[in-house]
């Protein structure tokens, strides 16, 4: 019997019975995929690769209006595929069958999210029922009349009928995280006086209105999802709504005729982590699990599914009737297979480091990144791995996530490849970076099995790459991907003993002891390295990290407020550490992903036992802390056990520089040649593995 023999069952919704429960969510990839208001190859692809992998039900964006005659010299708008009118149809229609090849359910979501066209005579523009903002936003928002009331009601109808007409198989009403119907919906930002405010059954009435002209409009057999926020976390005239007005709207919705409940916690604007890392897995089922106590329809939920197994539990709990998501599929696209033949070990799991929802959502970038899948993008034009007719012998110098992303996909197109790893296991940078993100455990996990069933793949653990052994072993190619030089501070007292490095803890964790003054300090960092030489994880690392008072102190300066600083500081402040994060730049966070800066300061502004220092230069370390200077000139002395430098990386292409005239074929990927992100690391040593 498979391990999650619930989550791979079929189930019924609507007139339609899916062949599993997992379905995804709505999303708007952006350029490179849409065109003209028309999918590309490269939408073509992404789409069908999904449905390939065995989804259930898959929910794309649509546009119910043209944006082609938008004037110039306005701010740009994500590319969707329109669904507005009969010059539409082929484009939809591509969709469609592409999906319907592999037996996938396919719904559109019109675009009513916060910005609305109700016509040519109007530009897009943000729309809501009343001018009110929720938490600390500063949008203006156009007031809907009773005409813009039925002409956003025909639109949906418009749509909806378009993707009937173009073979899709349902529809999905957007009526949470803040859209339109959202807004009216709460009373955070309904103050109106007519019938279309006040009360629940008044703020729901549009919401209603629309789902029964769509449903009067597409017949039965056409399947209805409504997309809502049953807990808004926002506070705008009043309170949003939460779990408990939720229980009153679910006859409302089912009553209009919806086929499923999808539902989302929160808002856009939520200020609450919703999707970070630091939410369980499965941790939102608990209102779904309210919700099916009124429903009579099936209830999806989505935000944090990435474990088949608590997917599993929850839906054997009765918690939920389906598995909403998306970035599960973004990560693993044969997600769904691999459940249904149970081969969980092989998921490429989601690491939850959010960079697809930072650059699509936050920043209007194209999908063209994931920390553990690269073939988004560009590369999506163009089969996964394809294999080579002429086989290398390959030295992948480095077993960092580009290191790793190159080998398997070299040996996987029949290259001859070899890891050569300085360090006394594989992971690179991961091995460390895992200890404030356990979630990396699963990207580790996943390329640890992964060698395991690519036995071509050969790994030299404890070996560093130099010019001699490049000489030696006479490889036909070379991928050099052995990390970044990390950044110093050039000041008095930097190489004291009380200072540390990311690169002092890596360095410890390859077993070797970086230098450092004082006999107490050489007699600890090489006792340390010579113990994780054997015996180490880094569940073992966070562990330590919390009780132990070396090498980091009670009381701590971090130098650098960046990314790395914020991370390190997010696992010491819940270690019951005092901290003072000292930036030179305007914001701490300032290189942080948009899902997790907020987040993240808000914390360390809240804290006790956390001090925030930007626009600050250090001046002078010493061994009882770290004097620094404002941007007004004044001075300030930290008092702090420990200094840690967490300034990030620099390019380190030394070795590259070396070995370039000894080898027919190299590249340089990852952190030494662009010191960056996970995800950027992963997708060079992808591409870097299909050049070979």
């Amino acid at each position: 019997m498979r391990r999650c023999e619930i989550l791979a069952s079929p189930i019924k919704v609507g007139k339609l019975t899916l062949k599993n429960k997992m379905m995804t969510t709505s999303m708007s990839p952006c350029r490179g995929y849409i065109e003209n208001e028309a999918p590309t190859i490269q939408m073509l692809n992404y789409m069908e690769e999904r449905a390939a992998g065995g989804l259930g039900l898959m929910c794309q964006t649509v546009l119910p209006f043209t944006r082609k005659d938008r004037p110039e010299g306005l701010p740009p708008v994500h590319p969707l595929p329109g669904a507005y009118d009969e010059d539409c149809l082929p484009g939809l229609a591509a969709m469609a069958e592409v999906v319907h090849r592999h037996d996938c359910v396919l719904v559109g979501q019109p675009w009513f999210v916060h910005d609305w066209k109700p016509d040519d005579e109007n530009v897009e523009r943000p729309w809501a029922p009343s001018n009110v903002n929720v938490n600390v936003g500063r949008t203006v928002w156009n007031v809907m009349e009773k005409r813009h009331i039925e002409m956003f009601k025909n639109q949906m109808v418009n749509c909806s009928l378009l993707l009937k007409k173009a073979g899709w198989d349902g529809v999905e009403i957007m009526a949470g995280v803040g859209g339109i119907l959202n807004r009216f919906m709460s009373p955070a930002t309904n103050n109106r006086t007519d019938e279309y405010g006040g009360c629940l059954k008044n703020r729901m009435r549009l919401t209603v209105e629309t789902i029964k002209a769509v449903r009067e409009a597409v017949g039965e057999d056409f399947l209805i999802t409504c997309r809502w926020s049953p807990v808004e976390y926002v506070t705008g005239v009043k309170p949003g709504n939460t779990i408990d007005d939720a229980l009153l709207m679910v006859p409302y919705l089912e009553d209009a005729g919806i086929d499923l409940h999808n539902l989302a916690v929160g808002w856009h604007e939520t200020s609450i982590p919703l999707t970070t890392k630091d939410i369980p897995d499965g941790h939102w089922a608990w209102i779904s699990e309210r919700i099916k106590t009124i429903a009579t329809k099936p209830v999806a939920m989505g935000y944090r599914n990435t474990d088949p197994l608590v997917m599993e539990k929850n839906l054997k709990e009765g918690r939920l009737d389906m598995i909403a998501g998306l970035r599960f599929d973004i990560a693993d696209p044969n997600f769904p297979k691999k459940v249904m033949e149970d081969r969980l070990e092989d998921i490429n799991r989601c690491i939850g480091c959010c960079r697809c929802m930072d650059d699509v959502v936050s920043s209007g970038k194209p999908l063209n990144y994931c920390s553990v899948n690269p073939h988004l993008g560009a590369e999506l034009r163009k089969p996964m791995y394809i294999r080579t007719k002429s086989p290398k012998r390959v030295m992948v110098a480095g077993s960092g996530p580009g290191g790793l992303a190159a080998a398997l996909t070299a040996a996987i197109r029949g290259h001859d490849v070899t890891i050569y790893e300085r360090g006394y296991r594989i992971g690179g940078c991961l091995t460390m970076s895992s200890i404030f993100s356990p979630t990396y455990e699963y990207l580790l996990k996943y390329y640890k099995r992964q060698l395991q069933k690519h036995p071509q793949i050969k790994v030299k653990l404890h070996t560093e790459v130099t010019p001699e052994l490049v000489k030696k072993v006479k490889p036909d190619a070379v991928v050099v991907a052995i990390g970044g030089e990390p950044v110093g501070i050039n000041v008095p007292g930097a190489e004291g003993g009380n200072v540390v490095t990311s690169h002092d803890f890596l360095e410890m964790l390859n077993g070797r002891a970086p230098k450092k003054p004082g006999l107490i300090n050489k007699v600890l960092w090489n006792c340390g390295s010579e113990f994780l030489k054997y015996i180490y994880t880094p569940a073992m690392g966070r562990a330590v990290t919390g009780i132990s008072p070396w090498p980091m102190g009670h009381k701590i300066a971090v130098i650098g407020g960046g990314l790395p600083g914020c991370e390190l500081s997010h696992l010491l402040m819940h270690k019951n550490r005092e901290l003072d994060i000292i930036e030179e730049r305007k914001k701490v966070g300032f290189d942080v992903g948009g899902s997790y800066r907020f987040h993240y300061t808000s914390s360390f502004k809240k804290a006790d036992n956390v001090q925030l220092d930007p626009l600050t230069k250090v001046k002078e370390i010493n061994s009882k802390g770290v004097l620094m200077e404002n941007e007004a000139g004044q001075e300030k002395f930290y008092r702090a056990n420990t200094v840690t430098v967490t300034k990030g990386f620099k390019k380190n292409m030394a070795l590259a520089a070396e070995i370039k005239k000894l080898v027919p074929e190299m590249y340089v990927v990852g952190d030494c040649a662009n010191p960056a992100r996970m995800a950027d690391a992963t997708k060079a040593g992808y591409i870097a593995g299909c050049k070979l």
